[in-house]
């Protein structure tokens, strides 16, 4: 499957360990580049939480509204969250994109979830 970044795709993310977003298939937005989505068998996800309250949104995280995508509900990007997952075999499907609007604030919560 060719993947982008601004991607939105279902990941199979279990097994998980801790405090690790679980979820037996879960929405995420693909964030690597897309030089690595084409030559490397791996990319670099955020996963997607329902947990969604416009009056609580910490810095690492991005609002991602039902009407702009496809995804079922207003949702959250968790940037404190960010993992690796091989393309082959934990991506299942392609199910939208997400907006260079929020794309942009996704770059910005990714900086600050990772202090840069």
């Amino acid at each position: 499957m060719k993947i982008r970044r601004g991607d939105i795709v279902t990941v199979e993310l279990n097994p998980t360990k801790g405090s690790e977003q679980e979820g037996e298939t879960r929405p995420c937005v693909v964030i690597q580049n897309d030089v690595g989505n084409r030559f490397s068998p791996t990319t670099v996800v955020a996963p997607f939480t329902k947990r969604y309250d416009p009056d609580d949104v910490y810095p690492f995280e991005v609002e991602v509204l039902s009407s702009e995508t496809a995804l079922d509900h207003d949702s959250v990007a968790d940037l404190s969250q960010i993992r690796v997952v091989d393309t082959e075999a934990r991506v299942k499907e392609k199910i939208g994109s997400v907006p260079s609007a929020r794309m942009t604030r996704i770059d910005t919560a990714i900086k600050d979830s990772l202090g840069l």
